[in-house]
Order: C-alpha cells, then sequence, then structure tokens
C-alpha cells in the first residue's frame, strides 16, 4: 500500500459514520461538555470575582494538574505502558500513575487508552485505518480531520472489531487492571470530592470554588494539550514519518515531547525517547523524567 493509498478518505461526513457502527455516547459528552463549561465559568469567576490570593491558589492548582496529567499520559500511560519503552516498570509507579497521576489526564483509564492507542500504531503495519480511532486522514478536509482525531473520537463509541476485542482484551499489570475497575470512582475523588474538600476546610466557599476551578481548567488543558498529538502531530509538519501519516514539526513543546518528533515516533514507537534529531533532545521533557525513574546501572 502506497502512503497515498493508505492516508485516502474513507469518510465524507460525519453521518455517514453512524451507518458505519458509530454512536455518540451520551455520558461522555455530557462529562467532556461540562467540564469545559465549569472551566470557562470557574476561571472567570477567579479572575473577576475571587479574592487575589485565591485567584492565584486557583491559577498553581490548575497549572499542577496540568503538568502532572499532562506528564503521567507521557511517561507511563503512553511510553512505559502503551510502548514498553522500559523492561520493567515497579510497583511504586504503576501505584503512583493509576491511583492518582493518570487520573488528572482525564482520557479514561490506563488499559483502555493503551488498547486504543495500539490500534492507532497498528495502522502503521497492516494499514487497515478504519479501525484507528484517532486517524487524521479519514475525510476529504482538514476541517473534518482535525475535529474528529482531536474531539470528536473521543465522544463516540467505535464498531467492534477483532482488533479492537483483542487490544482491548490485553493482559496488563493488576494495578492497572483494578485503576480500570474503579476509574469513575478515582475520577470523582480526585478531580471533583478531594479539591472541593481541601478548598472548603482552608477557605470555606471562597475555597471550595477555587480549587474545583483550578481542577477543572487543569482537567481541559490536560486534554486539549494532549489531543493535539492526535491532530495537529497528524496534519502539521514539515517531514512525514517512514511508515506513517504523522509528521515531524520539531516545535511541538506542550504535549512535553510527543508532538514534535511524532513522525520518528511512529518509526520507532518502543524507543524511550520521542524522536532522534537535535530539537528531540532540546523539546522531549519526558524522556529526561524517564531516566530520573530509571535505576542506575552498577559498574
Amino acid at each position: 500500500m502506497t502512503p497515498e493509498e493508505r492516508d485516502a478518505p474513507i469518510y465524507s461526513t460525519f453521518s455517514e459514520l453512524y451507518s458505519k457502527g458509530f454512536s455518540l455516547d451520551a455520558a461522555i459528552c455530557v462529562f467532556v461538555m461540562g467540564i469545559h463549561i465549569a472551566a470557562v465559568a470557574l476561571a472567570i469567576w477567579a479572575l473577576a470575582f475571587a479574592p487575589s490570593d485565591w485567584a492565584w491558589i486557583t491559577g498553581v492548582w490548575a497549572l499542577i494538574h496540568f503538568l502532572l496529567g499532562s506528564l503521567s499520559t507521557t511517561l507511563y500511560t503512553h511510553r512505559l505502558i502503551t510502548h514498553n519503552a522500559a523492561k520493567k516498570v515497579s510497583l511504586p509507579v504503576h501505584l503512583f500513575f493509576c491511583a492518582f497521576g493518570q487520573i488528572l489526564s482525564v482520557q479514561g483509564s490506563v488499559k483502555a487508552w493503551a488498547a486504543n492507542h495500539v490500534l492507532h500504531h497498528g495502522v502503521d503495519r497492516h494499514g487497515k485505518k478504519e479501525i484507528d480511532p484517532y486517524s487524521a486522514t479519514w475525510f476529504p478536509d482538514p476541517v473534518r480531520n482535525f475535529i474528529w482525531s482531536h474531539t470528536l473520537t473521543h465522544l463516540f463509541n467505535h464498531p467492534e472489531s477483532d482488533e479492537r476485542r483483542r487490544a482491548h482484551g490485553a493482559t496488563r499489570h493488576k494495578v492497572i487492571h483494578w485503576q480500570d475497575k474503579h476509574y469513575n470512582l478515582l475520577t470523582t475523588f480526585w478531580l471533583f470530592l478531594f479539591p472541593m474538600g481541601l478548598g472548603y476546610s482552608f477557605g470555606g466557599w471562597t475555597g471550595f470554588f477555587a480549587l474545583l476551578g483550578g481542577s477543572m481548567i487543569g482537567s481541559v488543558l490536560v486534554q486539549q494539550n494532549t489531543w493535539t498529538v492526535n491532530s495537529l502531530a497528524h496534519m502539521w509538519g514539515w517531514t512525514k514519518g517512514l511508515r506513517s501519516s504523522a509528521v515531524n514539526n520539531y516545535v511541538w513543546i506542550f504535549p512535553l515531547g510527543e508532538g514534535n518528533h511524532h513522525g520518528d515516533h511512529h518509526d520507532c514507537p518502543r524507543d524511550y525517547r520521542n524522536g532522534l534529531g537535535r530539537s528531540s533532545w532540546l523539546l522531549d521533557p519526558t524522556r529526561y523524567f524517564i531516566l530520573l525513574l530509571s535505576k542506575p546501572r552498577r559498574v
């Protein structure tokens, strides 16, 4: 299959998806829309009405949430779990990211995220891009491709296939299966109950809304930031990967290194580094966190 054949559109409009077995997930739609509305409303409240010290706390909480959630996706869920970039992941690392860090990414359980990403990379081998949930080449125009790969794909239930069943049925570490089972409870606690309770205990209703605002803003920022890897990193750049539709743009640092050498990543997915060029060393902070977590070798 040539790159042109692989990247040729297979759908004309979004409505065509319904006849192919796709369906909107009402609960996910309400949740995603709800946290986006809450993030905007609470950001306006913090900037215009909250006391200045609590407005700063909202911003700091959102920044910490954003960094932890983004790093948990890039370092743990993506490189260590999906692509097995390390020979062994220790139990404390599994516990930290499954019980806390990865919840802040607000992108589904580690098990589900890894399964979908395996399907995404599988296209590089077999070319069946109709089972790639994040494809940015399904439609004939860039606007539809961006909207689908960046947001809409996360709001739809995708049709079953043998590849999808195998990916979602893959055996993972027992902590990952535990997180998948209790994901909704963990999300409710870390995104809502913990910040609201902590904020109220220190600042009454002002603290309640300030930390809830930080949680909602951070959640939306993590989602929009990491989703650019599915959209922009496959649509915008200077050179394509050797075996995929992903591209190298050499500058996109915000997903903590996942975007700038994305074509290189598709060519060498199991490498703990995201890219092989000079800018990948400068713009890939995730690789340094992986090195920090690794045990020093004995000489």
